[in-house]
């Protein structure tokens, strides 16, 4: 197989050669930059023959065991009945002939009958061996079609939409409720005080002045409920609409590109955002203000139309909006891209709970840098309006003015010590319990 590869006889293999190896047998990878640096042990660019052999003598325990688990006769050779079991078992659609032509390709001798060399010759330089993203490449009619493969190869399962709305709006209230203290201290840090009152200047004081409030430490959970009616139903659109979303828009359903997945977030943020923004006032209100001044979340939104007109149940839907749809961009697209990565690299694992909390964490995070200013102008114009808080703001551009203006870039920022303590572990909640979750009802189903 070396003599094979090295075409140009330098006793190196580099990127060329790779590409050229794995096209010629039809894999589904269009940028082997990926096997290079799973064989390159030195770094320098280059595979020797050790670092082949190595390569070789690595992988060949992980095809053993996914030929056994595809040969489920124990026969020694996998047919076309096979192939057609295990991808049904997977969920991926694949017609007859798909299912023939897979075995056509791999079947060197024409006898319609897999042995375990041709099934080895065929996948050894496939990255990612993990039996689905491999049952996964020969769902696809046109294998060598994939956008790229730094992400690793996602399975498009047909799940129940219920199912997917049920564990988008179970996460979304299971996280919100953990982390409701930490989300009241960062809403009060991006109001701000009413005017004439001194800002917080530690976490420590604003801890103690929501202790000192007359229902004690439920104060700290003081509009958690708007959240949870809220984020529930907001977290189900934005998981269902996104897994919908991202095979529609997608030019292969089976291998979705980075930037189509960004798009599927930023759309499915954007609509679910759109449909409880209400809610969004409501939560907002109900954080900042004395007690007694709203009577719950019904109380609080028809106080506010009553009073301030219907419109102000939309008051900074402009940055709100204008904040979701990059941050569910990029909250999903990393998401997404570290747990196929994490899947890469091992391939016959699936990521633990642990695992999933770290893809959780990262994607929050990136999301929270890059969105944050939005979030605290959205704040500052839901606010407005309430007793003791006059309109200081004509718009989205107009409070972004002022702000900097009186308290510097920093006044964007505000509050973000609390918001990345919340944000980390409220995501990454959302996100286990969303997967888990997911995995419990597709399993009972």
């Amino acid at each position: 197989m070396w003599d094979d590869l090295d075409t140009d006889r330098s006793g190196l293999l580099d990127h060329h050669e790779l590409q050229r190896a794995v096209t010629s047998v039809n894999l589904p990878v269009t940028d082997a930059s990926l096997l290079l640096s799973m064989m390159d042990k030195n770094k320098d660019g280059k595979i020797d023959f050790n670092e082949f052999k190595s390569f070789i003598k690595e992988r060949e325990e992980t095809m053993k065991a996914v030929y056994g688990q595809i040969d489920r006769r124990k026969a020694n050779t996998i047919q076309y009945e096979d192939i057609a079991y295990v991808m049904k078992s997977l969920n991926i659609d694949a017609e007859d002939d798909s299912i023939r032509e897979i075995v056509k390709r791999i079947d060197k001798d024409g006898d319609n009958l897999l042995t375990y060399e041709e099934f080895r010759s065929y996948l050894v330089l496939m990255p990612n061996l993990n039996i689905n993203a491999i049952f996964d490449s020969f769902g696809s009619k046109t294998a060598n079609a994939q956008d790229t493969f730094s992400v690793a190869i996602e399975i498009s399962k047909k799940s129940n939409p219920t199912d997917l709305l049920l564990a988008g709006g179970v996460a979304g209230a299971i996280s919100r409720t953990a982390t409701a203290p930490l989300d009241r201290l960062k809403v009060l840090y991006q109001a701000g005080p009413p005017p004439g009152n001194p800002p917080y200047t530690s976490l420590w004081q604003a801890t103690k002045s929501i202790m000192a409030e007359p229902t004690g430490w439920r104060a700290f959970f003081k509009g958690n409920g708007t959240n949870v009616i809220k984020i529930a139903p907001e977290t189900a659109l934005k998981f269902w609409t996104y897994e919908n979303l991202k095979t529609m828009i997608a030019k292969d359903p089976k291998n979705i590109s980075p930037i189509e997945r960004f798009m599927a977030g930023g759309a499915s943020g954007a609509l679910a955002q759109s449909l409880i923004y209400p809610l969004e006032i409501a939560k907002t209100r109900l954080a900042i203000a004395p007690s007694g001044q709203y009577s719950g979340i019904v109380g609080c939104l028809t106080t506010v139309a009553r009073t301030e007109g219907p419109t102000a149940l939309y008051r900074g839907i402009t940055p709100a909006l204008g904040g979701i749809i990059p941050y569910a961009g990029v909250d999903l697209t990393v998401y997404s891209m570290c747990k196929d990565t994490w899947s890469a690299r091992y391939p016959d694992q699936k990521p633990n709970a642990f695992v999933l909390l770290a893809c959780g964490a990262t994607s929050s995070t990136c999301g929270q840098l890059v969105t944050y200013p939005l979030v605290v102008v959205r704040t500052c114009l839901q606010a407005q309006g309430m007793p003791g808080r006059p309109h200081l703001y004509n718009g989205m551009l107009d409070c972004f003015q002022k702000l900097v203006t009186n308290g510097g870039v920093g006044a964007l920022y505000r509050g973000i010590v609390p918001n990345f303590m919340k944000a980390v572990p409220a995501i990454s909640v959302s996100y286990v319990t969303y997967e888990k979750t997911k995995q419990y009802l597709e399993k009972r189903n």
